[in-house]
């Protein structure tokens, strides 16, 4: 927004933290409906560098990420007293305000390895790493309300990201709905303990998908209140950038929630950097 002094001075223009550039960036890019549902799942792994048995539900998110690939989005939350840092085993921090939310707001347990399968039936239900599979199917077998499409971008220039949702509602819906934006970071290399393995100290170990930041808060941003089939909308934002992150291992993940704790209605995922 230009604010025009009585001399027709431009003075610098507010910006709102999150509202999108487009004087910088140009119109927000177009989406084409989908039309027909297409259910995407979100798996949030509970996890810590301390935790031992964290690995285990490492391994089981990425056999869930080969087999269904760009329809199941995982965020790894770091978050609890297991992924508090410890020096010098452990020196890094990767919790972040967010995660500690979700792991002791929303759960309300300190407890690892766990994970969410979008949510299902609220935000307080956790599952066990053995039970992810067959979670994940149950997800994918709800038909959606509503189709997510995203797009991403990194400008380095400015040392911005940009986010474009697009939202396809296919039933009518009663309640508030929220947009939450994450973004993850793979390929950090740190520490973790892994029982069973040998060392079980590891130096070097690869985290993946590891939350970083939030574009919305924890809990989204309200966006639709009783939303009616055929209602499509485009929400587009501009965040400032992290330098501590990588932008070309990061991932942008969004998804729609009943208000702040239920259940997550679909999601979409896009790389930062294509």
């Amino acid at each position: 927004m230009l604010m025009l002094s009585g001399c027709d001075e431009e003075e610098e223009p507010i910006i709102e933290y999150g509202v999108y550039r487009a004087d910088l960036y140009g119109p927000a890019p177009a989406f084409q409906p989908l039309g027909t549902p297409v259910q995407k799942v979100l798996l949030e792994d509970f996890t810590g560098h301390d935790c031992g048995n964290c690995p285990n539900g490492h391994l089981r998110a990425a056999e869930l990420l080969t087999q269904y690939g760009d329809s199941i989005a995982v965020v790894a939350v770091h978050a609890g007293s297991l992924a508090a840092p410890l020096p010098p085993e452990y020196p890094n921090d990767w919790r972040t305000s967010e995660g500690q939310y979700y792991l002791l707001t929303q759960v309300g347990q300190d407890i690892m390895p766990k994970g969410r399968i979008n949510r299902m039936p609220g935000a307080s239900t956790i599952h066990s790493p053995s039970a992810w599979a067959g979670k994940v199917a149950e997800a994918f077998a709800v038909t959606p309300q509503v189709n997510m499409q995203v797009k991403a971008s990194y400008e380095s220039t400015e040392g911005q990201w940009n986010v474009h949702v697009f939202s396809e509602w296919l039933e009518n819906a009663t309640g508030n709905y929220k947009l939450v934006i994450l973004l993850t970071e793979s390929g950090i290399v740190a520490p973790q303990l892994f029982y069973g393995n040998t060392p079980e100290y590891i130096e070097e170990y690869d985290h993946e998908h590891m939350l970083r930041t939030s574009g919305t808060g924890a809990t989204g941003l309200t966006l639709f209140s009783n939303p009616t089939a055929g209602t499509n909308a485009v929400q587009s934002h501009t965040f400032d950038w992290n330098n501590a992150w990588q932008p070309e291992n990061c991932e942008v993940v969004v998804f729609l929630t009943e208000g702040d704790n239920g259940r997550v209605l679909n999601v979409a995922k896009t790389k930062l950097i294509p």
